[in-house]
């Protein structure tokens, strides 16, 4: 019987590591919990009528070079591309390994939120997995100002959730027409807000063969409701009840709980801190038993932006299953 306790072949794990004296012995327990409980049979993809969520117009993007390339010597060359669709531009930055041009495995990394947050937070890691013939595309994002109460747009959050899969889409289709992108071998990698639009992207998108989730929300329409969490909790208070009320119910439908059921095939491999702030313990957990198998996971004494050795051990992992088949 498959269950949560998978062991991969890499240096992830998937039992929690070096837990703090700070982790209690409820969290300890639920984590031990989630390793028995997965579920235990692959889902299909999300049904028609839930990914049409998603759905977008079909003009092909016009890519335009925008910024020049760069070489890196012994690494890689970076391109700094715009993606046209109707409603504006895709600011996307590529990495691909140096030599001859050819398909490369391709990681599509999706940053967090945050008003100064950019695509640039992953250009290292990018450049790191292109020194071992691993491609990236790096795509700017709609939410720099998340959780932030808009009078004429009540469903704020949910709107630039759903862009940002939309716009990773659009990347992935522009990447298919390019001849450094192996599609075939495809993994996303996402952290909070990014981790989020990760989750919904796997279950629509089955050219995802792997997703690698990094502090993910689980269910912010519960979490909201309830948390202490300074800004967070501002935000909530900063709304009429009726006002509340319709801001739950449009961030509801894409709580990642509600669709990491629909990611398999794809492999996933969660990375959780036992300080996250903007998750609890419990909601780690029940997204983490949500998931069909295959899946891993790994635990940092770290806040959610986790830290060096979060960082080391997600390289290994997409290594591992983007160039071992």
């Amino acid at each position: 019987m498959n269950t949560a306790t998978t062991t991969p072949t890499s240096p992830t794990t998937a039992t929690p590591r070096r837990r703090s004296h700070g982790v209690t012995l409820t969290s300890v327990l639920l984590w031990s919990l989630a390793a028995t409980l997965g579920p235990q049979a692959h889902a299909e993809k999300a049904p028609r009528e839930q990914a049409a969520l998603f759905d977008y117009s079909a003009e092909a993007n016009v890519p335009a070079l925008a910024g020049g390339v760069f070489q890196k010597a012994r690494c890689c060359t970076i391109t700094e591309w715009k993606l046209g669709k109707p409603d504006g531009d895709i600011d996307l930055t590529v990495v691909a390994p140096l030599g001859k041009v050819r398909k490369h495995p391709t990681v599509l990394w999706l940053h967090r939120e945050g008003a100064e947050v950019k695509r640039a937070m992953f250009v290292q890691e990018a450049e790191a997995l292109a020194s071992g013939g691993i491609a990236s595309l790096l795509v700017e994002l709609p939410f720099k100002h998340p959780y932030v109460a808009r009078a004429d747009n009540i469903a704020g959050d949910a709107d630039i959730i759903r862009s940002a899969v939309i716009d990773a889409r659009r990347a992935l289709d522009w990447a298919a027409t390019q001849p450094q992108f192996d599609l075939t071998r495809l993994a996303v990698a996402g952290q909070r807000y990014g981790a989020w639009a990760a989750v919904l992207l796997t279950a629509v998108e089955p050219r995802i063969d792997a997703a690698l989730l990094m502090s993910p929300p689980g269910k912010p329409s519960g979490w909201l409701q309830v948390t202490e969490q300074p800004r967070a909790k501002a935000f909530r208070e900063s709304f009429e009840k009726d006002a509340w009320i319709a801001y739950l119910n449009a961030i509801a439908p894409l709580d990642p709980e509600n669709w990491i059921r629909f990611a398999a095939p794809a492999k996933l491999h969660f990375q959780f801190a036992t300080r996250d702030a903007w998750a609890q313990t419990l909601e780690q957990v029940d997204l983490y038993r949500a998931a069909p198998t295959p899946k891993t996971r790994q635990l940092y004494e770290s806040d959610e932006l986790l830290n060096d050795e979060a960082r080391k051990d997600r390289l290994a992992w997409l290594r591992q299953v983007l160039l071992k088949r």
